[in-house]
């Protein structure tokens, strides 16, 4: 694993590298008076150290420590131009590269360009160049500035550029993981939802109609031995069904694909299979069915069953004593249209004027209830259909739902 040096208080490795080569520079090349050179080396190069962290600051102390050392002359000798350039110049690439912003980069890499402009014919002429300034010695001055910095502004400008690009495809990358994760969370929580809708539809229609066939075994066990031994036959069976679909459930769950590879796809033609069950469950239910089943998704075909097999339970569960189910399906050229009704026996408190007219919760209304209807509306909005659910003026319930089928593909959530 590669050793990274990382930066102690924001001052890299590198920092300290350009700092030292200041001071020992600026040393060398003041070698006529040294105490100048290290003080002058120490000077730049301590501030030096934070010209990544506060770069206009920096650049303001260069700028003044280079024009006050440009006035500085001992001996006949001052400070090379060459070191106060170089100074300046590294003060002014950290303004360019590291600037909070573009405005203030190029600002002050303007402003270090014009103390280079001043600085170079003050260190030349001393004082008296603040005064009047050679015109020749001007226009080389100038030249020069716009020479070498023009260098500086083109690496520094393109090292802002590149790290600006590297910032940016970070960025993305971390903006792409971030939706990676939550598109990860939302699917699992859709999965987990439509789990919860399959187990809900699987176990309640199934424990309903073996309570009801319990009850009426119990009952005719002393009275009639054979329908006892149907009711029971009926458990065996609907257990039976009710254990195999969430066997198959549970290996759609443990497979690394959307399920497994044996599972039996939904088909519309089961409807007839899901409204026998409910009879075989003592319902009276008769079935309808207008149009030719067309070749839809495995989706669409099981929401129409389970959305008919729901609505038988709900009948079963909710209806009272004996109620009679209808369920009518239109197989439209461009939707599938399904209507559940049912009606209490006449006497029953479920009919109007009766002993309960309001019907047990969960039916009343259809923003009411349980997660039965709440299933159904799910499955229905899913695939962009229209859902209604409520109760009907004679006392009974009716469920209807269309499921269009334009491209039979799940809208999004």
């Amino acid at each position: 694993m590669p050793v990274r040096i990382r930066p102690v208080g924001g001052i890299s490795p590198v920092d300290l590298l350009v700092s030292v080569a200041v001071a020992g520079l600026s040393t060398w090349w003041w070698h006529q008076f040294r105490p100048g050179g290290v003080a002058f080396g120490l000077l730049a190069g301590t501030v030096l150290l934070w010209r990544r962290r506060y770069p206009l600051t920096v650049l303001a102390a260069v700028s003044a420590l280079t024009m006050l050392t440009a006035t500085i002359e001992v001996d006949g000798t001052r400070l090379h131009e060459g070191m106060l350039l170089i100074t300046l110049a590294l003060a002014m690439y950290a303004v360019i590269v590291h600037a909070a912003t573009l405005r203030r980069a190029v600002a002050g890499g303007i402003a270090a360009s014009l103390v280079a402009a001043v600085m170079l014919p003050l260190q030349n002429n001393g004082t008296a160049a603040l005064v009047n300034v050679p015109l020749r010695d001007l226009a080389n001055s100038v030249g020069l500035v716009v020479g070498y910095g023009g260098v500086i502004w083109a690496v520094g400008l393109s090292v802002r550029y590149l790290g600006q690009l590297r910032a940016d495809a970070y960025e993305r990358r971390l903006s792409a993981e971030r939706e990676r994760r939550n598109n990860a969370r939302i699917a699992i929580a859709e999965e987990r939802a439509r789990i919860a809708r399959e187990l809900h539809d699987i176990v309640a229609h199934s424990l309903s109609v073996i309570i009801l066939q319990a009850n009426g075994a119990a009952y005719a066990f002393d009275h009639d031995r054979e329908r006892a031994r149907a009711a029971l036959r009926t458990i065996g069976a609907t257990g039976a069904d009710a254990l195999d679909e969430i066997r198959q459930l549970v290996e759609m769950l443990r497979s690394d694909g959307g399920g497994p590879a044996d599972r039996t796809p939904a088909a519309l033609d089961q409807v007839e299979a899901v409204v026998q069950r409910s009879r075989d469950a003592g319902l009276t239910a008769a079935l309808t069915v207008h149009g030719t089943p067309p070749d839809v998704p495995g989706g669409v075909a099981l929401a129409v069953c389970r959305i008919v097999q729901e609505s038988l339970t709900n009948t079963l569960k909710h209806a009272g004593p004996r109620p009679v189910a209808a369920v009518t399906i239109d197989y439209r050229p461009g939707s599938i249209d399904i209507e559940v009704t049912d009606t209490p026996p006449a006497g029953s408190p479920f009919r109007p004027g009766g002993a309960g007219t309001a019907v047990t919760p969960g039916r009343d209304a259809p923003g009411a209830g349980g997660h039965g209807l709440v299933g159904m509306r799910e499955r229905v909005a899913l695939y962009g259909g229209t859902f209604e659910a409520g109760p009907r003026p004679d006392g009974g319930w009716r469920v209807r739902a269309v499921l269009p089928l334009t491209g039979a593909r799940p809208v999004p959530a």
